[in-house]
């Protein structure tokens, strides 16, 4: 599809899993990796709500604390704090310190995204908790004055003040598509399109009205 991603708004992701920048990402609002869209922190894991406040409130002090590679998963994880770094399975057990490596780029990519005059849309597909008064107010102490909005997929219905705050109230068409989204069968299926082009929509909106 035709990337209508405007230069001057950068598209952050913020979790809770890959889905938001995936689905941005293939309707074309976000540019692909290949043609220099850059990755934050946020784009390949797997996060608790509460613990992306957490990590942009503190400047991801203790991101790196406790993480260990799990032998089952094959995956690298954080216990104490819900994290999977589902899509770094390139790096192996004895590959902590490339995994490191890899999210202090993104960490600064982060960083340098929000000390940038450019606008922001910070987009969030809500499932656990209703964590997003808080993620707003932390957003507005580190965004350096700078323009920003958040905008807030609500999957489950638990989002009750939307002071600020953008929020699309939609639920995933199924419990199949819930699990398996990222599989052609369930994005391609009517329902997947219809899910996915609601949230579309709604982030084209408030990229227009910047």
């Amino acid at each position: 599809m035709e990337n209508t991603q405007k230069k001057e708004i950068k598209i952050i992701a913020l979790g809770q899993n890959c889905m938001p920048r995936t689905i941005l990402t293939r309707w074309g609002l976000k540019h692909r990796k290949i043609f220099g869209e850059i990755t934050y922190p946020f784009d390949l894991a797997v996060f608790e709500t509460r613990e992306i406040t957490k990590e942009i409130k503190t400047d991801f002090k203790e991101f790196f604390y406790d993480i260990d590679f799990d032998e089952k998963k094959h995956i690298w994880i954080k216990k104490p704090d819900c994290i999977e770094f589902v899509h770094d399975k390139k790096y192996k057990k004895n590959d902590k310190d490339k995994l490191i490596m890899k999210y202090n780029e993104r960490i600064d990519n982060f960083r340098n995204a929000l000390k940038s005059k450019t606008p922001v849309l910070f987009v969030q597909i809500l499932g656990d908790c209703d964590d997003t008064e808080n993620l707003y107010n932390v957003l507005n102490s580190v965004c350096f004055n700078k323009k920003f909005r958040l905008a807030v997929i609500d999957t489950q219905n638990i989002v009750n003040n939307t002071n600020n705050i953008d929020v699309l109230k939609i639920s995933f068409p199924d419990e199949e598509y819930k699990k398996n989204w990222w599989k052609e069968k369930y994005y391609n299926s009517p329902e997947g399109i219809c899910f996915e082009k609601q949230i579309v929509q709604f982030c084209k909106k408030l990229i227009n009205e910047f």
